[in-house]
């Protein structure tokens, strides 16, 4: 497997505009981009670098970008974050949205230190609501009509992982080839 991550840099704007910007991915999204340009995601890739409390990556698979991770919310006193990914390609996502968990979870709780993970999944995200069961995530709550898009409310799914849950079960990969695989691990 020769999934990686690479921190969010401002030549990567134009690959992201055209994910952000596209109908299969902006239906599991929270909002679209009014009047989406470069020249805005560039501005939007340099503010979100500046922020302590997020982290965008890269996913790439053999150095090939193929979707997008971040981290934020991050809150080093109550020791949680959010997470947020997407996987462009049909085919990416059939080989790594059930691994990517993985990174996701032990970046939080090996590199950023922290103790708990909360995700906010909308209702129509079937296959994401599925596989955080799946990750044995736990549903903690169900907003009902939390999002107001295209003319219509959505509802939202609530899932948390603990650290010491995440610690119990069992390890598909070594904590060495996850940290290899954040070209900033050290650094970050």
């Amino acid at each position: 497997m020769a999934l990686n991550f690479k921190r969010l840099e401002t030549c990567d704007a134009e690959l992201l505009l055209h994910w952000r910007t596209d109908p299969d991915i902006t239906k599991h999204m929270y909002t679209d981009l009014i009047e989406p340009s470069l020249e805005k995601q560039i501005a939007w890739i340099e503010l979100m670098q500046k922020r302590e409390d997020y982290r965008g990556y890269m996913i790439q698979n053999a150095g090939v970008s193929v979707g997008f991770l971040c981290f934020n919310d991050i809150d080093f006193t109550h020791l949680r974050c959010s997470t947020g990914s997407y996987i462009y390609s049909r085919s990416a996502r059939l080989q790594y949205a059930v691994t990517l968990h993985t990174y996701i979870c032990n970046y939080v709780f090996y590199q950023l230190k922290l103790n708990k993970i909360i995700n906010y999944v909308l209702d129509a995200n079937e296959k994401v609501v599925k596989l955080q069961s799946l990750h044995k995530t736990r549903l903690v709550g169900h907003l009902k009509q939390h999002i107001y898009k295209n003319n219509e409310f959505l509802d939202v799914h609530i899932f948390e992982q603990l650290k010491d849950d995440w610690c119990n079960q069992k390890q598909h990969f070594s904590l060495e080839k996850i940290k290899a695989a954040f070209n900033d691990w050290d650094g970050a």
